[in-house]
């Protein structure tokens, strides 16, 4: 009896301490499945606020670039005249978005984690200096602009790169010391461990994996833009060559064969003749306009400016124009305008050939100083088009309804005559003036040019506003 009892509370010790042993072992295999999950939880948080902090910093960085290029546009815009007003445009759209993708990780990185007040409020000077630098852009007001730029933003951006830099090595460093604290406790719990690690090896590859391609995808179609720009420059360059010269050839001996004796005594044959050069002449003028406008879709057209007398260029132009039987009266007032003489001619050129094919028969230039520009107006007694056409009027490819082979549609010419003119640092406009048209180009004065290379541009130019009335272009 006493040797049973004896059996029975060994087995009873044995069974309670395996209880226990359960009990503790089951405790144990609770507390690190907790605290590996307690500990991935802090380090999910603070991935995300690192990820949220990286953001912040990378968003601020592009509003602070695209702000400084908006600045620097606006500022080279203001001293030389030039336009950069799409490129001025998108830079400031790219910093609002950039302001707001700042504020969305700010946002994240304040939820996730307890962020110094001191950074918030660095931060927010920082984006309301930034939203301060494109309003006073937006609204033209390139001094102030880049005032706070120098002066205000600078200080603020780095002040909230320091702080944002602290922040993310902080998390670094908390992201760090909890994974070696999950990896102590995988040693305990192996079977955890070996099923985690993979889990995490291949979401880490995923993640790479994804960024790797995004990284090759955008460097192809980086190159391959690349690759189409230079066969663009090429095709204009080796275009331009292979098509101006047999057209000079072309309407060169035509005029030769014009003055020959034999030929002047011959109607028919003149006539021929003069229809010859002037078909080469329009052929040559809509290869420019073609060159040109490929050459603004590139970026590649360049402008080399001088002092030009524009009432003799005015007249040489018009005079070319007699010889293919156009009669065209110019009335302008001797002035030296800042351009360049070959796009002078371009544009002059198109505006005169538009008024002879699709104006009245009466054709005159009128040119007057005004205030510091030179206002030269192209001016025949046409018809006309409808208010639809006159509001697309320097559009490229703006055409009458769905007919684009008629008399009655608008092209390349005047929308090349629109880039040129705001090349040079003037306008173009047209109005329709009791039975006339009139096409008015707006060019600065050389006196006045130099001086803005001195001081800031005017902003009296007017700018290239299409009025109601029209007619068409070739």
């Amino acid at each position: 009896m006493a040797s049973q009892g004896l059996s029975s509370g060994l087995r009873l010790d044995r069974a309670l301490s395996f209880s226990l042993a359960a009990g503790v072992a089951l405790l144990l295999i609770v507390g690190v499945i907790y605290a590996t999950a307690n500990g991935t939880q802090q380090i999910t948080s603070d991935a995300v606020s690192l990820h949220s902090a990286d953001e912040a910093l990378r968003s601020s960085s592009v509003a602070r670039a695209q702000i400084a290029i908006a600045v620097h546009a606006s500022t080279v815009d203001q001293q030389f005249g030039s336009d950069s007003s799409e490129a001025i445009d998108y830079a400031l759209g790219e910093a609002n978005r950039s302001l707001e993708d700042f504020d969305s990780a700010l946002l994240s990185l304040t939820e996730e984690d307890a962020t110094d007040p001191e950074l918030l409020t660095i931060a927010a000077e920082f984006v309301a200096t930034s939203r301060q630098v494109v309003e006073a852009l937006e609204t033209d007001q390139i001094d102030t602009a880049r005032q706070l730029m120098s002066e205000t933003l600078g200080d603020r951006f780095t002040g909230l790169v320091d702080g944002l830099v602290e922040r993310r090595e902080s998390l670094a460093d908390a992201v760090a010391s909890a994974d070696t604290r999950l990896g102590r406790m995988g040693d305990a719990a192996g079977f955890l461990v070996a099923f985690l690690l993979p889990v995490a090896v291949i979401l880490t590859h995923r993640i790479l994996a994804r960024r790797h391609a995004r990284r090759s995808a955008l460097e192809s179609r980086l190159e391959a833009e690349r690759r189409v720009s230079i066969a663009r420059e090429e095709f204009i360059a080796s275009a331009s060559h292979e098509l101006r010269t047999p057209l000079t050839s072309i309407t060169g001996l035509a005029m030769l064969l014009e003055e020959h004796p034999a030929i002047a005594e011959d109607e028919s044959s003149h006539e021929l003749l003069q229809l010859i050069v002037s078909e080469s002449l329009d052929l040559a003028r809509m290869v420019d306009d073609l060159l040109t406008s490929a050459r603004l879709d590139v970026g590649a057209l360049s402008y080399s400016f001088e002092d030009v007398e524009i009432s003799s260029e005015l007249r040489e132009i018009t005079e070319s124009m007699h010889r293919v039987g156009m009669a065209v009266q110019v009335d302008c007032e001797p002035a030296h305008v800042r351009a360049d003489r070959v796009r002078l001619r371009q544009v002059f050129r198109n505006l005169l050939s538009n008024a002879s094919r699709y104006g009245g028969a009466n054709v005159r230039v009128e040119g007057r100083k005004d205030q510091k520009t030179y206002v030269c107006s192209v001016i025949d007694d046409g018809e006309g088009v409808s208010s639809q056409i006159a509001e697309q009027l320097f559009q490229k490819f703006a055409h009458k309804g769905r007919d684009t082979a008629q008399p009655g549609s608008v092209g390349l010419g005047l929308s090349i005559v629109h880039a040129l003119t705001q090349g040079m640092g003037g306008s173009v406009r047209y109005e329709r003036t009791g039975d006339e048209t009139h096409f008015i180009v707006r060019l600065p004065l050389t006196d006045w040019a130099a001086s803005q290379d001195e001081t800031e541009p005017d902003s009296t130019i007017e700018d290239g506003s299409v009025l109601l009335g029209g007619r068409a272009l070739a």
